[in-house]
């Protein structure tokens, strides 16, 4: 089981204790309002997302790598994050980058501290060239955690996403490793604690 250990938080593989916070989160209308296709009612529709995660964990050529972010002295589950390999090739590899939380963290900076352990351990331990995400132009805040990580606006999509029956634009960023290196050559606590 990976743990990546981070000032306050543990970030872990999924294990089947996780089936009931993370259906709290999941069936939160507000939590999961941009994230909508991942939205689910039934604790079955939960179970089906979690047996996915913890499945994917036992994978030796392993693409898809969804976390649970937990607080560090409490245990308690505060929500998710991950990547999934979108491109491979001899050159390195892309990551996609997503994550959400239960509304009780947000604005605490619990995004950045997790994406930043998270894009590390991409960037060491996979083969990683670049690492992206984006999201809709209202979501101003996970926008806010993009531009605090030292990510680049590659684009800006007109009339790109459907969300909620209306047309969104969308935003994207990325980092190449040296450009993540370069950032933060200075910091050695940034991916020196996995296990």
């Amino acid at each position: 089981m990976l743990k990546i250990s981070t000032d306050r938080l543990i970030i872990r593989d999924h294990i089947e204790k996780d089936l009931y916070p993370m259906h709290e989160l999941l069936s939160n209308r507000k939590e999961m309002y941009y994230l909508p296709e991942l939205r689910t009612n039934s604790i079955t529709g939960t179970n089906e997302n979690l047996q996915v995660a913890i499945n994917e964990s036992k994978t030796n050529k392993r693409s898809k790598f969804f976390f649970a972010i937990t607080d560090k002295y409490t245990g308690d589950y505060i929500g998710e994050i991950g990547f999934i390999r979108t491109n491979r090739s001899i050159f390195g590899d892309i990551m996609e980058l997503g994550y959400f939380i239960k509304e009780i963290y947000w604005g605490k900076g619990i995004v950045t501290e997790a994406s930043k352990s998270i894009m590390s351990y991409a960037f060491n331990n996979w083969n990683t060239r670049k690492v992206v995400t984006g999201c809709v132009v209202e979501n101003k805040a996970s926008e806010g955690i993009m531009k605090k990580l030292g990510m680049i606006k590659e684009a800006e999509l007109k009339n790109h996403v459907v969300l909620h029956n209306k047309l969104h634009d969308r935003v994207e960023y990325r980092i190449l490793k040296e450009e993540w290196g370069e950032l933060y050559k200075d910091n050695n606590t940034i991916g020196d604690r996995f296990s």
